[in-house]
């Protein structure tokens, strides 16, 4: 059988409908619907249930999905370890970070890609998590790493890991007392993401679930930005730890846990539709 076939498939599993699967791989919507007739047929079973908002699996079609990702990654490895003592990772990766994993990591990255791979020629660019999603769908950059925080699937996401979320402020700034988790922001004036960034959706839901009312007084996307404001006593800001650990570290920003189930996830997205080179490959292993 056709391995494409069973890739279309498992896009459409996926993505959840035969039409973004189509605009994934950039082909008409009766091309995907052939190919999983074809698989239809060929197993004896139907795998889609078709309705208004689109399709879902059938229990045939869960089995189906749980049976061909594990065979096609391996299929892909087995391909690509073929050749592989012929391809010497070489030529430019484009990678964009959001600004708080650049501050982490990015000169560290740099080094240790220079130092092993000496051939690869790493393109650090850096954007708010939305921006980054945006240039790997859209192939304006090969590897994105971003604070994953409830995006669409059209991407292929690996988990890198949890920061937790904090309240940050200046030393002198009045913070609630410690202890209260999560604490009491009614009078506390903030800085916050704006609207429709992924870790402002992420406050506004935490804070509806535990009935707080938010005091904003910015609106800010900028981290450097953000870092004056706390620096200047004008408000608190909720941010990513990861963003302020050297602040934390020399003491220049003090913080306060907003609970255990305020962690924002980081994950490495990469194109369905594009093939991981050498050079992303090893990029990928790097970070």
């Amino acid at each position: 059988m056709d391995t494409r076939i069973l890739e279309t498939f498992l896009l459409v599993a996926e993505s959840g409908g035969l039409s973004s699967a189509a605009s994934i791989l950039g082909v008409p919507q009766s091309q995907v619907s052939r190919h999983v007739k074809q698989l239809e047929d060929a197993c004896g079973a139907a795998l889609l249930y078709r309705h208004g908002r689109g399709v879902r699996l059938t229990m045939a079609g869960e089995r189906m999905r749980d049976t061909v990702r594990p065979l096609l990654t391996q299929l892909q490895d087995a391909l690509e370890n073929a050749a592989e003592q012929d391809r010497k990772p070489a030529g430019p990766v484009d990678l964009a970070l959001s600004p708080s994993f650049i501050r982490a990591v990015g000169l560290r990255l740099v080094d240790a890609m220079a130092a092993e791979y000496p051939d690869v020629r790493l393109r650090l660019v850096s954007g708010n998590s939305r921006y980054v999603y945006e240039w790997v769908l859209h192939a304006q950059v090969d590897i994105g790493v971003l604070s994953d925080v409830g995006m669409s699937s059209q991407l292929l996401l690996e988990e890198l890991g949890f920061a937790r979320a904090v309240l940050a402020a200046h030393p002198d700034f009045p913070m609630p007392p410690e202890g209260g988790t999560p604490p009491d922001l009614s009078n506390v004036p903030l800085r916050l993401p704006s609207p429709g960034q992924g870790l402002r959706r992420q406050i506004d839901l935490w804070a509806a679930r535990h009935g707080i009312t938010l005091n904003v007084a910015y609106e800010i996307d900028d981290i450097d930005v953000t870092k004056e404001i706390i620096a200047t006593g004008r408000a608190a800001a909720i941010v990513s730890r990861l963003s302020i650990h050297r602040e934390l570290a020399d003491g220049s920003v003090i913080e306060r846990s907003l609970g255990a189930d305020f962690r924002v996830r980081t994950v490495l997205a990469t194109a369905r539709n594009r093939p991981i080179t050498p050079a992303m490959k090893v990029t990928i292993h790097m970070l």
